[in-house]
């Protein structure tokens, strides 16, 4: 029996590793928005303000991966302040104090004000009242972003050294309704939950159309990359020719919070229950493979 053994990891205010409790299989969840740890920085919104934004309750949504024998990655910190779901080219040049010494590239967040690092808190709220220094950036990227995606690529690498195989979840929540700073038009009303693959080029289909019909038999509205296909966690570490997995999944908000107390919902629990569900059919489905 081919064996795995992560060990739990905190570094405090960044991130958490929780390893697996079950025997090893080739998966690997992560929820790099679910953080509500706020960072000391200087904004121009209050606490609450900055949380809008997070995907709260994500990481317990799927706290069951290491009971199926997936370790489970959580980022502490909101992703307003640093998104983990970007490229470091992804800067925002516009909330930049000075020319900024690394390369950028052309990017459709960035421009929306939702790169790296967020211009607004939420709609047309700015973050900020005034630019950040480029030291101020660098600080975030190498306490923040390198450490996160460093921890990911080390538990995919070595899932993928072990089975031959792995299979990365990316987790996340989403809003009922399109909204000013989102890739669909505002007011838009979104299906229960989005599966993204980066529009084919991240996992293999059988995975996603798994996941996918195990969603719609629970009673979910299920759409495949519209208006989520995925970032930079699903398309940077893939490559399913070399069985290199990943594959995120966005779940409305409506299902199992109140978006404005971003309390839990009587809905939470059923979700829950179905998503525990679905890992099991996850966990069946990779185990199965020769």
């Amino acid at each position: 029996m081919r064996t795995l053994t992560f060990a739990p990891i905190e570094v405090e205010g960044v991130l958490s590793l929780i390893p697996p409790t079950a025997p090893s299989v080739p998966l690997v969840f992560d929820s790099p928005h679910s953080g509500l740890v706020l960072p000391d920085f200087e904004r121009a919104v209050s606490d609450e303000m900055v949380l809008v934004a997070a995907d709260t309750h994500v990481d317990e949504l799927f706290d069951f991966a290491p009971s199926i024998g997936a370790p489970l990655l959580i980022a502490q910190f909101p992703r307003s302040f640093l998104d983990l779901n970007r490229s470091v080219m992804d800067v925002d040049l516009q909330m930049v104090d000075g020319d900024w010494p690394h390369p950028v590239r052309n990017s459709a967040s960035a421009r929306r004000g939702m790169g790296l690092t967020w211009r607004y808190a939420w709609g047309e709220t700015p973050m900020y009242g005034r630019k950040l220094s480029v030291k101020e950036l660098e600080d975030r990227i190498e306490t923040y972003w390198r450490p996160y995606h460093s921890e990911l690529v080390r538990l995919l690498d070595e899932t993928h050294t072990t089975f031959g195989r792995v299979y990365h979840v990316n987790c996340h929540s989403m809003p009922a309704v399109g909204h000013e700073l989102s890739p669909d038009p505002p007011g838009t009303v979104r299906k229960d939950i989005v599966i993204g693959d980066y529009d084919g080029r991240a996992c293999e289909p059988e995975f996603v159309r798994l996941v996918t019909r195990t969603l719609e038999d629970f009673g979910y509205s299920v759409s495949l990359n519209i208006p989520f296909r995925g970032a930079e966690l699903v398309s940077a570490y893939s490559d399913p020719s070399k069985n290199r997995n990943s594959l995120q999944i966005e779940i409305n908000r409506k299902l199992y919070m109140d978006e404005l107390t971003r309390e839990k919902t009587a809905g939470f629990a059923k979700l829950k229950a179905n998503l525990e569900r679905l890992g099991a059919a996850m966990r069946d489905y990779v185990t199965s493979l020769r």
